[in-house]
């Protein structure tokens, strides 16, 4: 193809389409904005030239969550039916001094409105530092960054999450280390989650908890990738049951994902050690699903899932068998926050459909038991929602929910979940009901 030619087709082609947000906003790269024929809508205050390869950008957040809800808690300890709005404004701003040094910046407001109870840790902020560091990249491939920042260190979000869907997200601070050869990713980190406190510009870390550890990912293939990892988690003063002690625990796993044609599949196992108050710690999570995506009108995708996470069958032993998901993705299951990954036995059923190219419908079956019925029952993030009882029933109940997404524009993402938490036998046990839950998210990012 000649010159002219190619000039006439990159014409006719217009624009290239901008990348999406990412869920750390940190890892979006807006250099590519040098070209002036790039930009688009907001995406001159993304690229701001300072002279020569240095330049700034600005970026931020806007996002409104409504919940109506019928029992939180499962109605237990007096929680009532409650309709409340959590508000977040994150601002941010990223410097590029070439391309060995970069300092980014994002400030937060958090809100809540018209909440019955009281507001939970992740509710409620004045303005606060919510991410600030400095990236140092001596060579090409090496990174290290120092200071307040966000971890994902793979999309499922698991067991390390951002916490998109509380109304604060997860942030550390600390030390991370990373390399990258081709597509051969390692990181290694030393890092305190931040401790939340309402007042302005008074967050700091939680000396209490330390979190560090090693994770490397790569691609097999162009469509397989393996993660293999281990993780350092040590918590002061804790509490399992009745008994408080120190917490230092061990985590080793492993992911694997995919696809061949039609079929997707993702598998993910931990094993955790360690001690607790003198006792050991035996503990482990699993969880493997994959779907089939039909080729059909808005590609209809059947999905199933089984997540396992131990419990412990003897509190009066010298083990403690119950699964730490660290710092957990709090939505992974749905927004009820009814279910963690402790003392856990799921199993879902999904069928999702693509109507339009920005718009995703998933409506999903979850059958919930516990692990031991020794153990107790787990809230978010691993809150026991009761002391085990002696005959205590596996079963917890389960749920049923339809999940909505729409990408009105690259700015605008509207999101929501109706989701039916039915109690069985080991809730109904203690008291507690069924409870309906109505989420809706708007979110303008830029």
């Amino acid at each position: 193809m000649s010159i002219s030619a190619a000039l006439l087709a990159a014409i006719m082609a217009g624009p290239i389409a901008p990348p999406p947000f990412k869920p750390v906003r940190s890892d979006e790269d807006y250099g590519y904005l040098s070209d002036v024929q790039a930009r688009m809508g907001l995406d001159a205050l993304r690229y701001i030239p300072l002279g020569g390869d240095a330049y700034v950008g600005f970026g931020g957040e806007a996002r409104l969550r409504i919940d109506a809800v019928g029992a939180p808690r499962f109605g237990l300890g007096g929680a009532k039916a409650d309709t409340f709005a959590l508000g977040r404004l994150l601002l941010s701003s990223d410097l590029h001094l070439g391309s060995k040094v970069r300092v980014y910046g994002e400030l937060g407001l958090h809100r809540d409105y018209g909440k019955r109870e009281r507001p939970s840790a992740t509710d409620r902020d004045r303005l606060d530092t919510q991410v600030l560091f400095v990236d140092v990249s001596p060579v090409p491939g090496w990174r290290v960054r120092l200071g307040r920042q966000e971890l994902q260190l793979n999309p499922t979000q698991r067991f390390v999450a951002v916490r998109e869907a509380p109304n604060i997200r997860q942030s550390f601070d600390g030390a991370r280390i990373t390399r990258s050869v081709g597509s051969l990713k390692l990181d290694a980190f030393y890092l305190q989650p931040v401790a939340i406190s309402s007042g302005a510009f008074d967050d700091t870390r939680n000396r209490a908890q330390r979190f560090y550890g090693l994770y490397a990912s790569t691609r097999l293939s162009p469509r397989q990738a393996l993660d293999l990892y281990a993780l350092g988690l040590e918590r002061d003063a804790v509490r399992f049951g009745a008994i408080t002690g120190d917490e230092r625990r061990t985590s080793l796993g492993a992911r694997l994902s995919g696809g061949q044609g039609r079929i997707d599949y993702e598998a993910e196992g931990v094993v955790q050690g360690g001690r607790f108050a003198g006792r050991r710690i035996q503990a482990f999570a699993a969880s493997a699903g994959g779907g089939y995506t039909l080729d059909r009108p808005w590609r209809p995708r059947l999905g199933v899932r089984l997540d396992l996470g131990s419990g412990d069958r003897d509190p009066t032993d010298r083990q403690l068998e119950t699964f730490n998901p660290m710092f957990p993705r709090g939505g992974y299951f749905n927004e009820t926050g009814l279910v963690s990954w402790g003392n856990l036995a799921a199993a879902r059923a999904s069928i999702g459909v693509t109507p339009r190219r920005a718009i995703s419908l998933e409506a999903s079956y979850t059958a919930r038991r516990v692990w031991s019925a020794a153990d107790a029952i787990y809230l978010q993030p691993l809150a026991p929602l009761a002391t085990a009882r002696v005959g205590q029933s596996k079963a917890v109940g389960d749920a049923v929910q339809l999940d909505g997404a729409w990408q009105v524009t690259r700015n605008l993402r509207l999101q929501g979940q109706l989701a039916r938490q039915n109690a069985g036998p080991a809730v109904r046990a203690l008291g507690g009901r069924s409870a309906d839950l109505a989420v809706l998210f708007a979110q303008f990012r830029f």
